[in-house]
């Protein structure tokens, strides 16, 4: 009992240390509200013919459903675009948006950005999980139903075509081909829709942010669909009385949103300032505008990092919370109400710090943190891995201009800063990218010419996702030779995929004693957080060195620390030396998870065969160690596993280096862009020579254990270093687009 009741106490206090005192109060509050019924009284629910458009508008506005069309005619609030007036499309928009919107109309929805689903059509089967075959209802009210239910499945499934992203698929059909079809799914399937989810029944009203996203969705189609025929005004003001009862949803139960400390209160806040400015006929919706902009000052206040980092420590919700400043910011700046400046300054070097993290060949980021598929907003033809259409409308909202030239990733510009920079196809300036140190966040990247990668090394102080310090991202000419292995899912009691995607394991750093850096709590919980140290970056010529340590696995018998370093050596190459001292016997194990491309594999080395050429390995160990490789044919290891896309996991090369002795053990990790890599290594693992196509290298090492900084010295072609008359961490290398550290 003691036992039991010290580890409660643990865990009690890393979710205060995480939360904060006055959340982790809020969320006992919420919760005991829950089970007593208190809060589904405050969200009774009703019939929508209970509360008709004329209980929601102010005093004097028009009621009736036809004067209601006619009165929003004249005055309709400025939008992206004109009422039911798409910009112009070029040509190249036109495949893929006609082929979305078509399987739409033949019931085939998108989940994920990735996998599709028959839900049927006009009738979709709206809580259907096509993955499964398994199928909920909106019997019970949100308050007495649960996210995670084995029955049921991943419930994200259930919400992923309630989100209503289809309506961007018709919208960009509508605008290219002028099929009135389109259109008129729009409006049968908002109808089918609220038949099937009558307010505060069922799962899909169950999250806020699932509701912010689909009331974007569904004002920007009201927009664009305004003067089709299928537009009637009974469907307009039922269309109408769903924003308002969204709105409503989401502004009695933000504060919850807010306690996560997450991009689900941006969402819900977008989704308020939106409803609150593009109706003001609504009685509610200067509360609700305030709210909604209050909440985003603070999110970002709070949670935006000055150096552009964002405090979820996940790529792909950084991209999801700039979507929702992005809408804002736009939208406000047509109302003469841009973002407040704290909040653009913010916002600013959030787009810039992603940019930096960018693949220039391809668009993408490093699969790093939790990748749950979500997009916003994808008014574009470019696949979901694809930054480029986010980050050019960033662009052109902070500073007037795009920032890629012309492709399918100019589209959402088009739509949403389109009455911004009229002259937008003119106008293109692209930042530098060059190699960053993000403090707040804990980045450190590193830019060669054809070559770059990208490290984390940073002290949990809130909401970690996955157990990955340390993890190093490695990409040379649009591939991703050195990846993370993703998500795939957050929920999968019967297999338990879910567990190793966010394991130590999945990711490109080292496992100490067969266990997590940090200890697994609840759900999205950790304990036990995390501290990492940044010991040293520095520069010379076309050598950049870089130092590191993590302490997760002091809490084991050894008191192990790991220490990281990388070189890289031009463009021809990259070295990385992991070191992990402590005390008495240790099993060490270090993970590296491969571009998807044929391996071969002999002793200490391996080579990937890519489409851009051959990538040649060799790993040297200061004791006797097993290198295996994994490429997922037993689907009951969990190695040589991949997962791009929410919801799909494909096989990957992983290898695995596996050390069982005392401590210290160095791992060096060489890392070539050719078929011709010679190395030699002295006994002690203190000296290094190499030959990388015709060019010699030579690094010169500390003992193992000696040091936490081990590199004395890096010679490659005519390219010296040497460790003395360091720069200090301030000023050696440039922050993100010009900013300091």
């Amino acid at each position: 009992m003691n036992v039991r009741r010290a580890h409660a106490v643990q865990r009690l206090d890393a979710l205060v240390r995480q939360y904060g005192l006055r959340r982790c109060a809020f969320r006992a509050w919420y919760d005991f509200r829950r089970r007593r019924g208190w809060l589904q009284r405050r969200f009774p629910h009703w019939a929508w013919p209970e509360r008709p458009l004329a209980d929601w508008l102010r005093p004097g506005h028009p009621a009736d459903p036809e004067s209601y069309l006619a009165a929003r005619q004249q005055a309709a609030p400025p939008f992206f675009f004109p009422l039911g007036q798409a910009p112009a499309a070029p040509a190249i928009w036109r495949l893929d948006a006609v082929r979305r919107a078509d399987d739409v109309l033949a019931g085939r929805f998108c989940y994920f950005q990735h996998l599709v689903g028959h839900l049927g059509y006009p009738e979709p089967a709206w809580f259907k999980n096509p993955l499964t075959g398994r199928a909920t209802d909106a019997a019970s009210h949100w308050l007495e139903r649960s996210d995670f239910s084995p029955a049921l499945g991943d419930i994200k499934v259930i919400w992923e075509p309630s989100r209503c992203l289809w309506v961007y698929d018709l919208a960009r059909a509508y605008a290219v081909a002028g099929d009135e079809r389109y259109p008129a799914a729009f409006w049968n399937l908002v109808a089918s829709w609220r038949r099937a989810n009558p307010p505060q029944m069922g799962p899909n009203w169950q999250c806020g942010q699932e509701i912010a996203i689909r009331t974007l969705a569904l004002v920007f189609g009201l927009h664009a669909f305004w003067h089709s025929p299928a537009a009637t005004a009974q469907e307009v003001a039922d269309l109408v009385v769903l924003l308002a009862a969204s709105a409503e949803r989401i502004a009695g139960n933000i504060a919850y949103a807010r306690a996560q400390m997450g991009n689900h209160a941006t969402s819900e806040a977008a989704a308020l300032v939106t409803v609150g400015r593009l109706f003001p006929e609504l009685a509610d919706s200067p509360r609700w505008l305030a709210l909604g902009k209050r909440v985003l000052a603070d999110e970002s206040r709070l949670f935006h990092w000055p150096d552009g980092s964002y405090v979820q420590h996940s790529l792909n919700y950084h991209r999801l919370m700039l979507d929702a400043y992005l809408w804002t910011g736009a939208l406000g700046r047509l109302h003469d109400d841009p973002l407040p400046p704290a909040v653009q300054e913010r916002f600013d070097a959030s787009w810039e710090f992603l940019y930096q993290l960018q693949d220039p060949a391809t668009g993408r980021v490093p699969n790093y943190g939790p990748n749950d598929g979500a997009q916003a907003v994808p008014l574009h033809g470019c696949g979901y891995l694809d930054h480029r259409p986010t980050l050019d409308a960033c662009c052109a909202l902070s500073r007037g201009h795009r920032c890629y030239p012309d492709g399918p990733w100019s589209e959402k510009t088009s739509w949403l800063c389109g009455a911004l920079i009229p002259n937008d196809t003119a106008a293109v300036t692209s930042p530098c990218r060059r190699g960053c140190w993000f403090a707040s966040g804990g980045y450190d990247t590193f830019r060669g010419r054809e070559s770059w990668g990208m490290v984390r090394c940073h002290t949990y102080r809130n909401r970690p996702n996955q157990a990955d310090m340390l993890h190093f991202d490695l990409w040379w000419r649009g591939l991703n030779i050195l990846r993370d292995s993703g998500t795939y899912t957050y929920y999968d009691p019967e297999q338990g995929w879910d567990q190793y995607f966010r394991s130590t394991a999945a990711h490109n750093t080292v496992r100490v004693g067969a266990t997590d850096q940090m200890l697994k709590g609840a759900r999205f919980q950790w304990h036990s957080l995390v501290a990492s140290q940044r010991i040293l970056r520095d520069a010379a010529g076309e050598l950049e060195i870089w130092t590191g340590e993590h302490r997760g696995y002091r809490r084991l018998p050894s008191r192990a620390i790991h220490g990281r370093t990388i070189c890289r050596c031009q463009d021809d190459c990259w070295i990385v030396i992991d070191e992990i001292r402590g005390r008495g016997r240790e099993h060490v194990e270090l993970f590296w998870h491969l571009h998807d491309a044929p391996l071969a594999l002999a002793d200490s080395r391996w080579r990937l065969d890519t489409a851009q050429g051959p990538v040649s390995f060799h790993l040297a160990c200061n004791a006797p160690f097993e290198l295996r490789a994994f490429t997922g044919e037993d689907s009951t290891v969990r190695a040589g596993w991949e997962s791009l896309y929410y919801g799909e996991r494909t096989p990957a090369p992983t290898v695995r280096v596996a050390v069982g002795g005392p401590l210290p053990v160095r791992f060096i990790t060489l890392v070539g862009f050719t078929s011709v890599l010679e190395i030699a290594v002295d006994d002690r693992l203190c000296e290094l020579h190499w030959q990388c196509d015709g060019v010699e290298g030579n690094i010169e090492l500390d003992l193992p254990g000696e040091s936490p900084n081990p590199v004395a010295s890096v010679a490659y072609g005519a390219h010296r270093w040497r460790r003395g008359g360091l720069r200090s961490d301030t000023s050696s290398v440039a922050g993100a687009a010009g900013r300091g550290n």
